[in-house]
């Protein structure tokens, strides 16, 4: 709702003299325009009766039977055309659209909600499972670990422009180049990539049934974006492209791949303190890998599905049940696999850990964490091993462990090389550090 007022250009005030007065002009007799019940609405504390509902979804053109078969406050999601991604069926016919859906072009907004929790989320999660189960009964029995990622073998040279295959080969390039290069490059490219292949998809769509490692390859581009996104506070954005990656995945009848992709989205879940919408994520992942993967799950996969449970044991408050999933993320990630997933390169000790400090910020223990985040600051291995735009994630939490110690020079220094890394990429944390720091530098003069 705020976002929705901020883009129309309204104070507080001005909103609610506009819904006051349609509610007048609706018939639903007269309404106090206080700024403050606006205020209150915004914030989650109060829920506004269904006439001033009516009123706001008036203002903002949303279908007043949609407002009568949608919750509080979920339909404001149609104010701004966010619904679009969670609307499409889950068909092969559906992913170029769902990709184009993903990179669209977006006024870029910091926004601390996502478009599916609660009912929306399980509906979700539930089409999902049932897609991707027939997809997988209907999909021919060659596997495609050990192609993925590898789409098709050649080199960009050997492709003919505009083709397929070249725009295969630069997107699995870029892909490659997400472990060395800044997000502020990263992003648009990929997403240009993404572009090109959705509209060769709609061009030829017996694409969509016979290159499965082609549709690969975009979840994994789109899971680069959605990411990205995430690390700029962009969590509605960060949501479609993890919902477009789910859909190529299924579509690719590949279940680890679609299951990484979830597992990584639950992510954002938890940076919003959403651990039940997480829990059911992550159970359904569990049952999806139980039905198709015959025991056999990349490590690194199973190690990010203990980690992010210890996050949801850490937002409950049991520390032992933290403990031992950690525990558990480490023994899997130390055992070896034949094939990884390209979708999830992050294989060691230093990622671990940093997902171990971040449980334990989630259980108000920065001093513990930043015993786990020692590795970001050492000038060799493991602590220079990781991503740019994942090392900068973890520099900003650690950020905030730093301040809430009082180590305010720590804090600015952190999330100044966090803003290097990023590469002229506004990350909502680092924002809100710089401020934290500012503040704090001003109460001490």
């Amino acid at each position: 709702m705020a976002a929705l007022r901020t883009k129309a250009g309204y104070t507080h005030g001005e909103y609610a003299q506009l819904i006051a007065t349609t509610h007048a002009e609706l018939g639903f007799g007269q309404m106090a325009a206080r700024r403050e019940k606006v205020s209150r609405w915004e914030a989650g504390r109060a829920v506004p009766e269904r006439t001033a509902q009516l009123a706001i979804a008036h203002i903002h053109a949303v279908p007043q039977e949609e407002v009568l078969r949608l919750d509080w406050p979920d339909w404001l999601h149609l104010a701004n055309g966010d619904t679009r991604q969670l609307e499409l069926p889950w068909t092969r016919a559906a992913v170029p659209e769902a990709i184009l859906d993903a990179v669209a072009g977006r006024k870029q907004l910091q926004q601390e909600y996502l478009l599916a929790t609660g009912w929306a989320a399980r509906s979700l999660v539930k089409n999902w499972l049932d897609a991707v189960s027939e997809e997988v009964s209907l999909a021919p029995t060659v596997p495609l670990r050990g192609v993925v990622g590898r789409v098709p073998p050649a080199d960009a040279e050997s492709a003919e422009p505009g083709s397929l295959l070249e725009a295969c080969t630069r997107l699995r390039t870029l892909h490659q180049f997400a472990a060395r290069f800044s997000a502020s490059w990263l992003a648009p490219a990929t997403e240009l990539e993404l572009r090109h292949l959705a509209d060769h998809f709609l061009a030829s769509p017996e694409a969509l049934h016979t290159g499965r490692e082609v549709l690969v390859l975009a979840a994994e581009g789109l899971s680069v974006c959605g990411f990205i996104a995430r690390v700029q506070g962009e969590h509605v954005n960060a949501q479609r492209y993890y919902v477009a990656a789910l859909r190529c995945a299924t579509a690719a009848a590949d279940p680890e791949v679609a299951a990484a992709v979830l597992t990584m989205h639950v992510g954002q879940y938890l940076d919003l303190e959403m651990h039940e919408e997480a829990a059911e994520l992550l159970a359904a992942v569990r049952e999806l890998l139980g039905r198709h993967t015959n025991g056999t799950t990349d490590p690194a996969l199973q190690a990010l599905l203990y980690a992010q449970t210890a996050r949801i044991h850490a937002q409950r408050g049991d520390d032992m049940g933290r403990v031992r999933a950690m525990a558990a993320g480490r023994r899997a990630l130390s055992t070896t696999s034949a094939a990884g997933l390209p979708i999830l390169p992050l294989r060691s000790e230093t990622w671990l850990s940093c997902i171990d400090a971040v449980s334990l910020l989630d259980m108000d223990q920065p001093e513990r964490a930043l015993r786990h985040f020692d590795p970001l600051f050492t000038r060799q291995p493991p602590g220079l091993n990781l991503p740019p735009v994942v090392r900068a994630m973890y520099l900003l939490r650690a950020a905030e462990a730093q301040l809430t110690l009082g180590d305010i020079a720590g804090g600015a220094e952190s999330e100044a090389k966090a803003s290097a890394l990023l590469g002229g990429v506004q990350a909502a944390a680092a924002e809100r550090i710089r401020g934290a720091v500012r503040a704090a530098r001003n109460e001490r003069r």
